[in-house]
């Protein structure tokens, strides 16, 4: 079964002046994609962190495709091309066909007044030097950076931008329809409680999680509206219901009587 992991890259991230809404809305596609996430990790624009957490996800043998995002700008601290050529074992090399979109969008921006010069800069040109043997670059259509797609060790590294009207755009305008349309999304059902103690359902949740372990059963109260939902989630929508009808049975034996979603 697919499984994805997403990297965030960014100092904004990690130093709490950035919400990390890219990964949040990752995971959520992916979910309903059929490609769920395993795990989402935020690092520093830190060479060495970058490597080591690309090698990590390499090296998970439970990985199908990685999503990094973040650090592919024009400025000195933009470093993740560079660290995933390194990761990669690939050279960093100026694509040509990203390079001569950057350059006519220069040029447009210099005409509509918004750029001094037409010619490209280093900056510039940091965008279009991408590391070498692309399976697959993705336009951009709302920003400058490219993304990227590699295979390595069997699976698939996507490098995406961190904006996220550009992330989005590649996501779904590009990468979902060539990569990610072959997957079967999770069934998820739901029983919400009103006023439901969470401890009474324990033992509940613990013999599900012995005689269903391939569906996740999970607890999720809220105390400000003091609403307990329980969550049901697997890849066979049968087994998904049989693991509802239970909580549903055995919440009722409890005295409590949750509403379906």
């Amino acid at each position: 079964m697919p499984a994805s992991s997403v990297v965030a890259i960014g100092d904004e991230l990690v130093g709490g002046f950035t919400l990390d809404s890219n990964s949040h809305w990752l995971a959520e596609r992916l979910r309903l994609l059929g490609f769920p996430v395993k795990r989402m990790t935020a690092i520093r624009d830190r060479p060495r962190e970058i490597v080591d957490q690309l090698q990590r996800e390499l090296d998970d043998p439970e990985v199908t495709h990685v999503f990094v995002s973040g650090g592919l700008g024009p400025t000195t601290d933009d470093r993740t091309f560079a660290s995933v050529a390194e990761a990669l074992g690939r050279e960093l090399v100026i694509w040509e066909e990203t390079r001569a979109r950057i350059e006519r969008r220069v040029q447009r921006m210099h005409e509509a007044g918004l750029l001094e010069s037409p010619e490209l800069t280093e900056g510039n040109l940091r965008m279009a030097r991408i590391p070498a043997d692309p399976a697959h670059v993705f336009k951009n259509k709302r920003g400058m950076a490219p993304g990227v797609v590699y295979e390595a060790q069997s699976k698939k590294v996507f490098v995406l931008p961190g904006v996220p009207l550009e992330m989005k755009g590649i996501f779904t305008e590009e990468l979902e329809p060539q990569f990610l349309s072959n997957g079967t999304a999770a069934t998820v059902r739901e029983l919400r409680f009103t006023f439901a103690v969470e401890a009474r359902l324990y033992p509940l949740m613990k013999e599900l999680e012995e005689k269903f372990p391939d569906v996740s059963v999970g607890s999720y109260p809220n105390y400000e509206t003091k609403e307990l939902v329980i969550r049901v989630l697997g890849s066979d929508p049968k087994r998904v219901d049989e693991v509802l009808g239970v909580v549903r049975r055995q919440s009722a034996e409890l005295g409590m009587t949750g509403d379906s979603r």
